[in-house]
């Protein structure tokens, strides 16, 4: 069946917990079901979603307990007749759940983007409302199953999936490193994250002052924005790196920037499920070092398709790089057994299939029961 689907998000920012929603959309519709977005007004996801073209229905939701917009979303889900509604962060899935229950909607469904705990007390409900929890990362399912007591059937663990099409090794990036200052025969290491504490852009940076002692010819690229920039600003000049670092800002060509690359990074201490910039990396066929933290070693079988580093360790960092910038032959299987991996569990269909198939079990499941439209 063609399902009529309501993404709730009450976000501001924008990362890869809004990214996702966006591909998730776009993929969606374009296998013929309906997607819409409820989001803050004025908010980055809406601006992004309406130069994609995707329906978006602005709702101000004051707070978790905001009766009005809860009689409002009651409403708006009869009216539109969804059969699916998924809540992505606090706000909204508090509000946005209540309003599916009230409304009778046939498959409500909460996604969970980050690996950090979730509370466990008996007032969190709003974790039990729903029919089922999609999670980015299977380290975070087996958390709130093993931590929470969640039953198994209603958690499943469906990554971010890439567009293999824009993320092609093949690509052509143009004159990007004219654009960023790269000299043609300078090597370039990037990170591309949100500029947020738990990415701990600190460490790439340690580790490029260390490998930028013996390595003339390497250059750094911080790719993204967000509110730790003047930390990382004043970083690079504590650490004598103003004229080894390009702060890219956020980019919107993210692969011509990747397809300049010899190495990219992820340095996160925390927080992360299957982060969507290793999956890009790995599509690209670059070589990657990142922290095992989160769901990132479901993604990095080490030495197969990336290295793997503890977190908080400039030196291990500098050190996994160091190894795959003086290994051609390495950095090459690397990045073609990643594009492999990518290719054969990642792509935005096979996340839309995962995803179909979840909201699919539970509607029929349901109207096994005599639940749902």
């Amino acid at each position: 069946m063609k399902f009529n689907i309501l993404h709730t998000e009450w976000s501001e920012g924008w990362g890869g917990q809004e990214i996702r929603i966006l591909q998730d959309a776009r993929v969606l519709t374009r296998r013929g079901h309906r997607v819409e977005l409820l989001v803050r007004p004025g908010g980055r996801l809406e601006e992004n979603a309406r130069r994609l073209g995707l329906p978006v229905i602005p709702q101000r939701i004051r707070h978790a307990y905001d009766l009005k917009a809860l009689l409002r979303l009651v409403r708006l889900i009869r009216l539109e007749r969804f059969h699916v509604v998924n809540t992505h962060s606090s706000v909204d899935s508090w509000v946005c759940s209540a309003a599916a229950l009230l409304a009778e909607a046939p498959v409500l469904v909460r996604t969970r983007h980050l690996s950090v705990p979730v509370a466990n007390h008996v007032f969190n409900v709003v974790y039990r409302w729903p029919d089922g929890i999609v999670t980015t990362a299977e380290a975070i399912r087996q958390r709130m199953i093993e931590v929470n007591g969640f039953d198994p059937e209603r958690v499943v663990s469906i990554p971010t999936g890439v567009d293999l099409d824009e993320f092609d090794p093949g690509l052509d990036p143009g004159p990007i490193r004219e654009e960023l200052g790269l000299g043609p025969t300078d090597r370039v290491a990037a990170m591309v994250a949100v500029l947020r504490s738990w990415k701990r852009h600190e460490i790439f940076l340690e580790a490029a002052a260390l490998l930028a002692r013996t390595r003339p010819e390497l250059r750094f690229l911080v790719v993204g924005e967000g509110p730790r920039r003047p930390n990382i600003e004043a970083r690079i000049a504590e650490l004598g790196l103003r004229d080894r670092v390009v702060m890219t800002g956020h980019r919107t060509d993210v692969p011509r920037i990747l397809a300049v690359s010899d190495i990219c990074v992820l340095t996160s201490e925390s927080s992360e499920g299957v982060p969507q910039s290793v999956l890009q990396y790995q599509a690209m066929a670059r070589p990657v070092a990142a922290t095992a933290v989160g769901g990132i070693p479901e993604i990095i079988e080490a030495g197969r398709t990336g290295l793997l580093c503890p977190p908080n360790d400039p030196q291990a960092l500098a050190a996994a790089m160091g190894r795959i910038l003086d290994d051609p032959e390495l950095a090459r299987d690397l990045g073609r057994n990643a594009r492999r991996m990518v290719e054969a569990k990642h792509s935005l269909e096979a996340m839309a299939e995962a995803t179909l198939g979840f909201y699919g079990k539970i509607y029929r499941a349901k109207r096994g029961r005599g639940g749902g439209a």
